[in-house]
């Protein structure tokens, strides 16, 4: 976690919009970038949100280190998975992305990795980032600064409210992860809760992919279900998965021809586990994807 580095900014508080992500990626493979003099007209859109559009590419693993991804090219290239973002299963994996990140520490990966509350408010985020920060012995950010980013990726999840007459009424950004549900404001305008349970529109690819690369970060094949429930980084925690979610989806990839070898959930001694022995995460996105288009 102390590794990690700091990233509050650079959104420009502005979240994600549809077709934010496959335009950059566009752009940056005809060999341009972001502070390019014609970024604004080619993005089509003002400064502010130039630097949006590369922070959220960033962010969701579409660029790192100055480059397109592979993942950035097996998605979204003109033969990729899903070039246009059409399938949710494409959204759960640019969450599982965004969440994740482990070179920077964010609001977003905060609220899905370390709060462990159902329901929460911003405050709640802001001081949880402060002890994070500060276990890290960095110094953090100002209030303001910490808030604005967590409104931020509130949006990102749950859209706004405004009040008409008193009345809570809710406004989209039109941020394509509001569709997976993950985050409800509550009647209190200032309590945010979380969808915790079975998605429908997670696939059991998806999850055994989130799996696997979780497990590939420890380098091991196995661990206890609890811990793939609530451990930060988790699919459990990333996804808001219930046990039974979880234990259905690797029961699923166990029982198909294709994946049974490599995903189990055992019980032994009172002990439940959940097994991936799959070294690439990519093979079951690539068959996933390749059926879903009925090649």
């Amino acid at each position: 976690m102390s590794r990690r580095k700091n990233r509050f900014s650079g959104h420009q508080t502005f979240a994600f919009r549809y077709g934010w992500l496959e335009k950059g990626y566009r752009f940056l493979s005809e060999n341009k970038w972001f502070t390019d003099e014609d970024a604004i007209v080619e993005l089509g859109v003002g400064k502010n949100m130039v630097d949006s559009i590369k922070y959220w590419c960033e962010m969701t693993d579409i660029v790192a280190d100055g480059k397109l991804t592979d993942f950035a090219h097996n998605l979204l290239s003109n033969d990729g998975w899903d070039p246009f973002l059409e399938n949710d299963a494409s959204l759960w994996l640019l969450h599982w992305k965004l969440c994740t990140n482990r070179e920077f520490l964010s609001a977003g990966g905060t609220m899905f990795s370390y709060l462990h509350k159902p329901e929460f408010s911003k405050r709640e985020v802001a001081e949880l980032l402060v002890r994070i920060i500060e276990q890290g012995s960095k110094k953090p950010p100002s209030d303001s600064v910490l808030l604005r980013d967590i409104d931020c990726y509130i949006r990102v999840y749950a859209g706004s409210r405004r009040f008409e007459k008193k009345k809570a009424v809710e406004e989209s950004f039109d941020c394509p992860l509001q569709e997976l549900g993950l985050i409800h404001h509550m009647s209190d305008a200032e309590m945010y809760r979380f969808a915790i349970g079975p998605k429908s529109s997670l696939p059991p690819e998806i999850i055994g992919y989130a799996v696997c690369d979780y497990f590939s970060h420890g380098k091991r094949d196995s661990a206890r279900v609890q811990e793939v429930l609530y451990h930060e980084f988790s699919p459990g925690q990333v996804f808001m998965l219930d046990e039974n979610s979880l234990v259905e989806a690797i029961n699923i990839l166990n029982n198909d021809p294709n994946w049974g070898k490599y995903f189990k959930f055992t019980e032994s001694a009172g002990i439940a586990r959940v097994e991936c022995s799959l070294d690439d995460g990519n093979e079951l996105l690539r068959f996933f994807y390749t059926r879903e288009k009925g090649e």
